[in-house]
């Protein structure tokens, strides 16, 4: 006999913006949203924890991320139903990494809806330069045009949910593997929450790019120094044009 899932209510911060898209998609593909969500959290979860190899985040980046996650404003708690073994895998690799759980939930959510364009100016890649490697990762693309339609659907589903766009990175981006979690979203250089855009969704933050760390001023002189470099070399050529 068939055992029931233990199913259990998890109450995440949702950005409204990003909450109304995903109502809306996942409606109108006649899907489940929590029963989705579950199916590719319960695959993201381990994928987060084996993207970044070992890496975690310190703790003041943490701190940052989710700061920059709360500037977002239009936030709504959300009561999402997982099944308690994807919400255990969630958490513990959240932990692992340390970041904050619903950082993790909304960036794959924005990854699930953003437009193809807005990731190829954040990861300046252009996907239709890489259908092959795409295509050659295995789509269920065939199982769509020549199996049974509802196993075709049921096995994409199930199947990795970014499998395109790591398949796309790992060719652009050879040194990255395609780990589409150790890149961050947003400009880590912004002054303002504005400039600083989608950070907030970032599951991976090294200390440089988070202001008053020792690396973030190490960075910043160095970048400062390199500036009077350029400056200087401009003078001369200035002084010998003369």
């Amino acid at each position: 006999m068939k055992t029931k899932t233990e199913k259990r209510k998890i109450t995440v911060q949702m950005w409204v913006p990003l909450l109304d898209r995903l109502n809306e998609l996942t409606t109108a593909a006649c899907l489940n949203r929590d029963a989705y969500l579950d199916v590719v959290l319960a695959n993201e979860a381990p994928m987060l924890m084996s993207e970044l190899e070992g890496k975690k985040n310190s703790d003041v980046a943490r701190g940052f991320v989710k700061r920059c996650f709360l500037d977002l404003k239009d936030l709504r708690p959300v009561s999402l139903t997982l099944t308690a073994a994807t919400a255990d895998a969630m958490a513990a690799a959240c932990d692992a990494v340390n970041v904050w759980r619903d950082v993790f939930v909304n960036r794959v959510a924005y990854l699930l809806v953003a437009k193809t364009s807005a990731l190829e100016n954040q990861w300046d890649i252009r996907f239709e330069d890489h259908r092959s490697a795409i295509f050659d990762e295995g789509w269920e693309i065939k199982a769509l045009l020549l199996g049974p339609r509802l196993t075709a659907i049921r096995g994409f589903i199930q199947d990795d949910p970014f499998l395109g766009m790591r398949a796309a990175l790992r060719q652009e981006y050879p040194d990255t593997g395609g780990a589409v979690h150790a890149l961050h979203l947003g400009n880590p250089s912004g002054r303002t929450p504005k400039q600083r855009g989608l950070l907030g969704l970032s599951t991976y933050l090294e200390d440089a790019h988070v202001p008053g760390t020792p690396k973030n001023k190490e960075q910043a002189k160095w970048a400062a120094e390199l500036l009077d470099l350029l400056v200087e070399e401009t003078d001369t050529k200035k002084e010998v044009a003369k």
